[in-house]
């Protein structure tokens, strides 16, 4: 019997884990790139389409619209950091950019307020 609830504590562990997204590289410098007007310019062009990306830019891609639709709820503790980190850059450095990032991903405005309070403290 123990052993059932052993193997059933560890397959919802498993199976818990399993749900976060996968990218190239959860601990980046998001602080760095955000920085960076040039870096900073590179990775929303690619988010929004008008500029190449680099593997880890891609990666991110690929979860930015579905991260923002469910809360980020699952994303883990270091990708909800890089979402806050992204996004609160964004928003200070390139209002217009950051509008656009938005309008993109949120166009209805249905989202974003609740995906930016599940990451704030990150």
């Amino acid at each position: 019997m123990k052993i059932i609830v052993l193997l059933a504590v560890v397959g919802a562990a498993l199976a818990n884990s399993a749900q976060f997204y996968k990218t190239a590289d959860d601990y980046m410098d998001m602080e760095g790139v955000v920085r960076d007007p040039a870096k900073l310019k590179a990775m929303t062009d690619c988010f929004m389409d008008i500029g190449p990306c680099d593997p880890v830019s891609q990666s991110l891609k690929s979860i930015v619209g579905d991260s923002i639709a469910r809360g980020c709820d699952r994303c883990n503790d270091a990708q909800k950091h890089l979402a806050n980190t992204f996004c609160r850059g964004l928003f200070w450095r390139q209002p217009h950019a950051y509008k656009n990032f938005v309008d993109k991903f949120d166009p209805q405005g249905n989202y974003m307020a609740n995906f930016m309070e599940a990451v704030k403290d990150y």
